[in-house]
């Protein structure tokens, strides 16, 4: 009979065999395994625990109406699954592992297999997701007949298998109801005896119904099994750490009866609150609509919100019902989206039920700057630790934080553990509040292994996705799937950009109204300053009944300027910045690509003027570009903050990399020719702080700069000097389409371009279908290479993403966490792949080094007691380290260039390339490397040699 939660209610008169063994390493001195079913038992109480105080009201929503029942029922079911996870261990060839239990087992009645029977049955997970239709069967659940995949106990055995990060292939039919015959290796007699005693005093510990087939459905929403499964994943580990067995081992009673079973319950969920705590997991709440704008952000101070920030505070609550949905915002560079977005985010998020925001950013510098502002934010309003998730946020941690907790698993051990769940980019999502870069979602749109932890943590949050214009057809896919999961999941989201094609947002939010329900697609048509609301639960879009406008309107005066690449293009830069030469000013200068910014640097440098200059790409070991990075905002920050110095004269010369990550302002840009979207980003940072603001610091903008922002835009000539588009290796950068349909655009625009008036119009010309070109076969020769490289690219991103939350039936699960899938080689950005070179330098003794003074030694061993690396070395290696586009190049390694073998044991270091630099009577050369000419300047960065 089903008894209350955690002991309370009917007992069984089972009695359990303690030698069947769950954890058998980790434990203290003189313990020699932990019991089976007590790590059942506690990951039981800890699913429970977690649906109480990790799971938001939205998830708990969305996995009871999966299920079909009341969130009661919902919340003993999935402790029950939790607890049913690591039945697999239940058989012979888990338990001969340990050869002496094994011995003692087969002693006491519990019979052996062949090895090729045990060998048969796979992992242990496997194991689990056989067996657990059948001992559901047992507890009145049907498992046969009807519709398969729309009875939860086969959804279970689904869940079950997926356990340890990967869907598996789904049971055969004939053997749901009983599989022993199909593999005997599962054994039988005692061992089914066993696993049967076991089924029911979870059962009467958790009080879970026996569920009947669903009503009306084929199936298990796919957006509820696997956020049940990252709950039961994370449940495990919680219940796994190497501290908790350690305190719990020494308490397994001599005897393990029904009744023993129970009180081990109710302990264990007095632990399993401390781990959730300890872990950093408890739920924060939100902030709610009654806050006003203005107290929200009291600390930064915002006294009068513009009238964006104004429009969302008072329109956005009253479209908001008990339901999630999108809020898309457009507006200019400056107007303050982000603090809007957080202020729609706790609207929604209250509304919808969910806890937690991830701000997601389309790079780590982006992010970098945002997570700082995140934190102020957070302190203000909603007490809880921010987590930053990128690939290099390791380096962020401070060096005297203790190392990860160890989580015991099958055979050894892992480290994964408390701290890890918070800060390691693969299962960091799990926190409740977290800024980083767009990939760290979207690979949960991609099969990799865990990929059910990301959707866990992503259908608990409010998603914020800036810069949504940012983005390739590859990665524009991933995003569109993102959407669609978000809206199956009932979370909301606020998306913002600056420079979003119409179709490009129509896209966006009916892919997010899709997820929903609502396949047939909508008209949207963003408004440019604007915003509106797409409700979830009807599919219809609201939009303000003001039109929202702007107090930062401006004219933005920009000019083509025809150059030849090469020598000429870096003298019309100097003639560009002739009148701040003479009188005064700060310009930044963006470059295509990294070659030009080195060249055109060189190019002032040897000029011989006063002016201050300043440098920042990619190519740049990390410490000079976080040194670059904080000068340029000394140099060029918002003039009336204390820690910002403007020069009298000063030049940044940069890449694409100040186009969204620095709050910089200059008197005049000059840019390379790029698509007319990121031009009028680039363009954002003229004037970007308005006159009050140099008001307030006592100062004001050179008279040759004019009281609007300008723009010079470098415009390719051919070799030979014809006037007809010829863009060179910016063609390389950049669809050559775009660079020519933006070339004729600015040219035949007379007059400055408003902003934000003049910006969707334009936007959207430059995609037009129907465009005018004074040049039609060049243009369509280019369109159609542009178009075709989308499609590849969409076509590629639909081969390797994860199926649609509708289309996904419990008989393909697998293809969620693909057991092909090598995370190593599937990225979120395709052609992105980056290797990290570290240059060295040999002394004459043969030491290598890491700088060219020999003053920092390259680590060679490591430094802690058990011989690895410490996070200070690592980060002290990668503070040397330069990203570099992968390539063929990388196969042709000498052995030096290859990293050490003592790096083998720290996956931070393994993967690394070395650049040695030997010493010669002139200074330090590096030999070719992979056929390549590189070296490290002193001033530009890796500089190859043509």
């Amino acid at each position: 009979m089903v008894g209350v939660l955690f002991g309370e209610g009917f007992v069984s008169d089972d009695v359990f065999e303690c030698r069947i063994w769950g954890k058998s390493e980790g434990l203290p001195p003189g313990v020699s395994h932990y019991p089976l079913l007590c790590h059942l038992i506690d990951t039981a109480v800890m699913a429970d625990v977690l649906w109480d105080v990790y799971l938001n009201r939205a998830q708990r929503r969305l996995i009871a109406a999966g299920l079909g029942v009341g969130e009661d029922e919902a919340r003993r079911v999935v402790a029950l699954w939790a607890g049913l996870h690591d039945i697999g261990k239940a058989i012979p060839g888990w338990q001969a592992y340990r050869a002496d239990l094994a011995e003692a087992l087969h002693g006491g009645g519990f019979p052996g297999v062949p090895a090729v029977d045990a060998e048969a049955v796979g992992r242990h997970e496997a194991a689990s997701q056989l067996l657990g239709p059948s001992l559901l069967a047992g507890l009145g659940w049907p498992v046969t007949g009807g519709a398969r995949d729309g009875l939860p106990g086969v959804v279970a055995g689904q869940i079950l298998g997926g356990h340890h990060g990967r869907f598996r292939e789904p049971t055969v039919p004939g053997a749901v109801a009983d599989p022993v015959p199909f593999w005997p290796g599962l054994g039988v007699g005692r061992w089914q005896s066993e696993r049967e005693a076991v089924a029911r005093v979870l059962a009467e510990i958790t009080g879970a119904p026996p569920l009947g087939a669903l009503d009306g459905r084929a199936t298990v929403p796919a957006a509820a099994i696997t956020v049940v499964t990252g709950l039961i994943v994370l449940a495990d580990w919680l219940v796994s750490q190497e501290h908790h067995l350690a305190r719990r081992a020494r308490r397994v009673p001599a005897v393990l009866d029904s009744a023993a079973a129970h009180a081990w319950a109710k302990a264990s969920r007095q632990q399993a609150r401390s781990l959730v705590e300890e872990a950093g997991l408890e739920v924060p709440v939100l902030t709610g609509s009654a806050v006003s704008f203005t107290d929200m952000f009291g600390y930064i101070p915002i006294t009068t919100p513009n009238l964006l920030q104004q429009s969302i505070a008072t329109y956005l609550p009253g479209m908001l019902a008990d339901a999630a949905g999108l809020t898309l915002v457009t507006a200019p560079t400056g107007d303050g989206k982000t603090e809007a977005a957080l202020y729609a985010a706790s609207l929604m998020g209250c509304a919808a039920g969910t806890h937690g925001i991830y701000l997601a950013l389309p790079t780590q510098a982006t992010t970098d700057q945002i997570h700082g502002r995140l934190v102020d934010w957070a302190t203000a309003n909603l007490p809880s630790a921010v987590t930053r998730l990128h690939g290099s946020s390791w380096m962020h941690q401070p060096d005297g934080e203790a190392e990860p907790r160890v989580i015991h698993g099958d055979t050894g051990q892992s480290v994964e553990a408390t701290r890890w769940l918070l800060q390691s980019n693969r299962h960091g999502l799990l926190a409740h509040l977290a800024a980083g870069t767009i990939d760290q979602a979207l690979l949960g749109m991609l099969p990799l292994k865990y990929g059910q932890l990301r959707h866990l943590g992503l259908s608990g949050k409010t998603l914020i996705i800036d810069e949504a214009h940012s983005y390739d057809a590859f990665t524009h896919a991933l995003l569109l799937r993102l959407l669609e999961w978000c809206g199956a999941w009932q979370v909301p989201v606020v998306v913002l950009s600056a420079t979003l094609t119409g179709d490009t947002a129509a896209g966006l939010v009916n892919a997010y109204r899709s997820g929903a329900g609502h396949t047939r697609p909508a008209k949207i048509e963003p408004a440019y300053p604007g915003w509106s609301f797409t409700d979830a639960t009807t599919g219809q879009t609201c939009t303000p009944p003001v039109p929202v406008g702007t107090s930062r309107g401006r004219n933005l005066h920009i000019r083509l300027a025809p150059t030849r690449l090469g020598a000429p293009r870096e003298q019309a830069i100097i003639r560009e910045l002739g009148q701040l030469a003479e009188h005064g000013g700060c310009a930044a200068v963006i470059c295509t690509t990294v070659a030009q910014a080195q060249a055109t640097y060189r190019a002032l440098a040897a000029a011989g003027t006063s002016t201050e200059l300043h440098l920042l790409h990619a190519r740049l070991p990390a410490h000079q570009r976080a040194a670059n990075t904080q000068a340029a905002e000394i140099a060029f920050g918002r003039v009336n903050k204390p820690t910002t110095h403007r020069p009298a004269r000063g030049v940044i010369v940069a890449t694409q990399v100040i186009e969204q990550s620095l709050d910089l302002d200059f008197d005049l840009i000059i840019s390379d020719l790029a698509p007319l979207a990121l031009l009028l980003q680039r363009a954002g940072r003229a004037f970007r702080h308005g006159p009050e603001v140099w008001a307030a610091a006592g100062l004001t903008r050179p008279a040759w700069a004019g009281t609007e922002p300008r723009m010079t835009v470098l415009s390719p000539l051919t070799a030979q000097g014809a006037a007809d588009f010829h863009p060179g290796p910016w063609g390389d950068v950049y669809p050559e389409s775009l660079l020519h349909r933006t070339h004729e655009i600015l040219d035949q625009h007379t007059g400055p371009i408003n902003i934000p008036g003049d910006v969707q119009r334009l936007v959207n010309a430059v995609y037009d279908p129907v465009f005018a070109s004074r040049t039609p076969d060049a243009l369509f020769n280019a369109d159609r290479n542009r178009i075709a490289d989308d499609a590849a690219r969409a076509a590629i991103a639909r081969l390797v993403l994860v199926p649609a939350p509708g289309r996904t039936r419990t008989a393909n699960l697998h293809r969620l966490t693909d057991s092909n899938a090598d995370p190593d080689l599937i990225t979120t950005r395709l052609g992105a792949d980056s290797v990290h070179l570290v240059p060295t330098f040999t002394s004459k003794t043969g030491q290598p080094f890491l700088d060219p003074e020999n003053t920092v030694e390259l680590p060679l061993t490591g430094d802690t007691t058990d011989g690895r690396f410490s996070r200070a070395q690592v980060r002290q290696i990668m503070n040397y380290a330069v990203p570099m586009r992968a390539g063929a190049w990388l196969t042709q390694l000498t052995p030096d260039q290859q990293p050490p073998t003592t790096w083998a044991r720290e996956p931070r270091l393994k993967r690394l390339v070395l650049l040695p630099h030997h010493p010669t009577p002139s200074g330090y050369e590096a030999p070719p490397i992979g056929g390549r000419h590189l070296h490290l300047h002193p001033v530009l960065g890796i500089v190859e040699a043509r």
